[in-house]
């Protein structure tokens, strides 16, 4: 089901937390700069640090991805949807705070039924971070996630997954684990 209201919030630069498959996590409009910003403020995130983006399809990536033909799509799909985020090449004009040194983006679509709906919900993609500031521990219940969030930041209901560690990201290019 559409959320139209909830897209206007992203679109105007709101933040979401929202339950992923191992904790809270944190997310906004990913061609907003000043999203991320409140984001990297509210996480106390080093500037330089990259996120991933996180949809219900590739097709909700076109703006940011380079074309990928069949073969690709199949090989992107045989981990998705799951915990498994691939760094793949972006587009030329990619909003460069999404970009790494070597011009790629991070993306993945998980399996988890709260993030599928959401992206869903909004028809785009969204920044995908955990719910903490740097260096502590990720928030793994809804108390401490309205401890988390601020008044500017709306908060979906819900029950985190049982994955015990983040997603693995793995480079689509070379295939080298990046984080297991």
């Amino acid at each position: 089901m559409k959320n139209h209201r909830l897209k206007r919030f992203v679109l105007n630069g709101g933040i979401v937390l929202y339950p992923t498959e191992s904790c809270f996590g944190i997310g906004c409009d990913p061609s907003n700069f000043l999203s991320i910003q409140k984001i990297k403020l509210l996480k106390k995130r080093n500037i330089k640090k990259n996120f991933l983006i996180i949809g219900s399809d590739v097709i909700q990536f076109k703006k940011y991805l380079q074309s990928l033909n069949n073969a690709q799509l199949k090989e992107l799909y045989s981990k998705w949807p799951g915990p498994h985020t691939w760094v793949v090449d972006a587009k030329e004009n990619c909003v460069p705070w999404l970009l790494s040194k070597n011009k790629k983006i991070a993306v993945r679509i998980p399996n988890f039924n709260i993030c599928q709906a959401l992206n869903q919900s909004i028809n785009m993609p969204i920044i995908s971070t955990s719910a903490n500031v740097s260096g502590k521990r990720p928030i793994k219940n809804y108390r401490q996630a309205c401890r988390f969030a601020n008044s500017h930041v709306k908060l979906i209901k819900g029950r985190i997954g049982n994955q015990k560690k983040p997603s693995t990201i793995q480079d689509f290019a070379t295939k080298k684990i990046l984080r297991k």
